[in-house]
């Protein structure tokens, strides 16, 4: 037994045991049969059954006794042939003692270090920079370094005891002559060209283009770019992704330089570019381009974007107001376009943003009266809930109206019958998602992110019937489907501008403005131009004389803006917190204290009035729990660029931000560091 107990595991098992327990009854078994012939049969059966167990064990130990030595030898060839490949491989292997000291090298490794008299030495003396480097990323796995001129990758183990070390310079080469040859694709549109070229005569229309190109030109060959004119006023040019990074680091000069220099010779023109890379299709690469410029006209133009398919955009100029166009072909084209839509659908929703102002429900009021010219069903969402002064002076002056026109048909039904009465235009989401069908049209006024918006359930509902309507820079913030129309001006004062020019293309002697619609949209108009003071313009002041003929109420207006005593005293305590560094002014109320966001944009707006603030803003915990940042600025500190930077969006003057976040003080630094951060980008330029 003893020597079973030496034999290979694989054969010291319960299968040998079996077997010997066969062998065993089988032999006593043939022992007593072999009694039955004669003692000599027992005697020789047991003489054969004692050989058989001598040989069977024999052979069972010469075969444990071979497999040990075919083991031993193959575990010494693989030793030996690990010992070579750890030698000979690409990978540097170092293997350190407890106290630091290198206990092994291989080839490569020593190569790299060259000094063939390591060994016993501790790391730290051999090599600091290396020493260093392991004790920094002993827990950070896997991790690319810069050492001896080189980039590897380096992988520590056994607590800093073994030390693995991959070349990847010659990858890393390989790498960067790849990125240095993949290309970009750019597209360049002349904002405001087809208005300027209109008034222009012939030898005025060849000098802009000359103009244009020359400059262009100039541009494309300082940066190695190829570039090609596809039409008046649009180019294309190709270049690679270092060229790109020269681009960014001149942040487009080329913008200024047409602006500023089409400015002097009296046709003051601007540059929108789109550009796109990481893309290795060159259709989708294109398509890429087409919207980045896109977005850029959305946000109102002269300005750059670069996107590509992962990360978000990036943006450079838009620091200038955007040009008012003197056209009014598109209003037209527009008007048509929601004519046909809704001459297709069964009702119309209408929502405008969270927190509704005078602007979001006069321009929602202007396209529900425009549903009613179509004879159409249509519906205002809004949150009852909160609701601000006049927003709810208007909602009940609007309802008055309804009613009454209901009284009044009828008493003039005739023969008995009941006349179609007018549905009262508001209500909640709940309901409009219980009324909405296939055939619905959902229009959002005032906002083009579906994140602020006031009808957030239903807009995943009808979000392939979507018809969006702003006058806000368009922010990265995208719709799950595309709107079927998407009319967004920046160079309008307001929304409620933009509808009123709508309406003027409707037929209104079936269904004219009332007294209260026409009014609020006046409303909208004069709240976002602060009176007529800020961002108008002549399609402004048309708007604006279009409403008084249509019966706009100066005396009614005056009512809805008037302010509680208990607003009037929170504005107050609102002021008090102001803090004034340099040029901008900052209120940054209570963490504890729930401010009506309405309330705080008003005193964003005060702030500007005080001599030398350009900018302010408004840090306040609203009702919802969430900390909002209401931004103005005069024109000469672009506050939509500071809020996205924080998750916001807005116009150059006017822009918002609402944050997630249980330190109101938290926030305020987050908007400290974006202001720096746009101040230090203005420096460059």
């Amino acid at each position: 037994m003893k020597k079973y107990h030496t034999l290979p595991s694989f054969i010291k098992n319960y299968r040998v045991i079996y077997l010997i327990a066969v062998f065993s009854i089988l032999a006593i078994f043939g022992f007593v049969f072999s009694l039955h012939f004669g003692p000599i049969v027992a005697v020789a059966w047991v003489i054969v059954v004692a050989l058989a167990s001598i040989l069977i064990y024999s052979l069972i130990n010469s075969l444990g006794v071979d497999f040990q030595t075919y083991m031993t030898k193959l575990n010494g060839r693989v030793s030996i042939s690990q010992a070579s490949a750890l030698d000979q491989m690409p990978i540097g292997v170092m293997l350190l003692s407890s106290h630091g000291e290198i206990e092994w090298v291989n080839e490569n490794l020593l190569n790299i270090i060259g000094d063939r008299t390591v060994l016993g030495k501790k790391l730290k003396d051999v090599d600091a920079d290396l020493y260093e480097l392991v004790q920094s990323n002993k827990d950070s796995g896997e991790t690319e370094i810069d050492w001896r001129d080189g980039k590897f990758s380096l992988q520590i183990q056994q607590n800093g005891q073994v030390i693995y070390l991959l070349d990847l310079t010659d990858v890393s080469r390989y790498e960067l002559l790849y990125e240095k040859g993949r290309l970009f694709y750019g597209l360049i549109s002349v904002d405001n060209y087809e208005e300027i070229i209109q008034d222009a005569t012939d030898s005025e229309s060849s000098r802009l283009i000359a103009f244009i190109s020359g400059r262009l030109d100039n541009w494309a060959k300082k940066y190695h770019l190829f570039l090609r004119r596809m039409s008046a006023d649009r180019y294309l040019f190709f270049g690679r992704l270092p060229e790109l990074k020269s681009l960014e680091d001149d942040r487009f000069s080329i913008l200024d330089t047409v602006r500023e220099e089409s400015l002097k010779q009296n046709m003051p023109l601007s540059l929108s570019v789109g550009i796109a890379f990481g893309v290795s299709d060159l259709n989708d690469l294109a398509e890429l381009a087409h919207r980045n410029l896109d977005l850029a006209l959305g946000r109102g133009g002269d300005q750059v974007v670069i996107r590509d398919n992962d990360n978000p955009a990036i943006y450079f100029g838009g620091t200038s107001n955007p040009m008012a166009k003197r056209t009014r072909v598109r209003a037209r084209m527009i008007d048509q376009a929601l004519s046909d839509l809704f001459n297709n659908a069964d009702s119309v929703f209408i929502s405008g943003h969270k927190n509704a102002d005078m602007d979001s429900l006069g321009a929602a009021l202007g396209i529900w009266r425009m549903s009613r010219l179509h004879d159409l069903t249509a519906y205002i969402i809004i949150d009852d809930q909160n609701l601000q002064r006049d927003v709810k002076l208007v909602i009940g002056k609007i309802n008055d109206e309804v009613d009454a026109a209901n009284e009044k048909l009828k008493n003039q039904a005739t023969d008995g019958k009941t006349p179609k009465l007018i549905e009262q235009p508001f209500i909640t989401e709940k309901k409009a998602l219980s009324l909405a069908t296939d055939q619905s049209l959902l229009v959002l006024v005032d906002h083009s992110r579906p994140s602020i918006s006031a009808a957030g359930q239903l807009l995943e509902k009808l979000k392939s019937s979507l018809i969006v309507i702003d006058h806000h820079r368009i922010a990265d913030e995208s719709f799950s489907e595309k709107p079927i129309l998407f009319y967004v001006e920046q160079y309008a004062s307001s929304t409620c501008e933009l509808v009123t020019e709508l309406l003027g293309y409707e037929d209104r002697r079936k269904s004219p403005l009332t007294k209260v619609e026409a009014t609020a949209l006046l409303g909208g108009i004069q709240l976002d131009t602060k009176g007529f003071t800020s961002h108008s313009g002549s399609r402004t002041f048309d708007a604006a004389s279009f409403l008084r003929a249509a019966g706009a109420d100066a005396q009614l207006l005056s009512s809805f803006g008037k302010e509680s005593k208990d607003d009037l005293l929170v504005k107050s305590h609102l002021f008090e917190l102001m803090q004034l560094d340099s040029n901008i002014a900052t209120v940054v109320g209570e963490n504890d204290v729930f401010y009506n966001p309405v309330l705080a944009a008003q005193v964003a707006d005060e702030l500007l009035k005080i001599q030398g603030v350009s900018a302010s803003f408004v840090v306040s915990r609203h009702p919802d729990e969430k900390v909002g940042i209401s931004a103005r600025s005069d024109g000469s500190i672009n506050v939509q660029l500071i809020m996205e930077k924080i998750g916001g969006g807005g116009s150059l003057s006017n822009a918002a931000v609402q944050m997630e976040s249980d330190d109101i003080q938290e926030v305020k630094k987050v908007l400290q560091q974006a202001v720096l951060q746009i101040a230090d980008n203005k420096e460059k330029e």
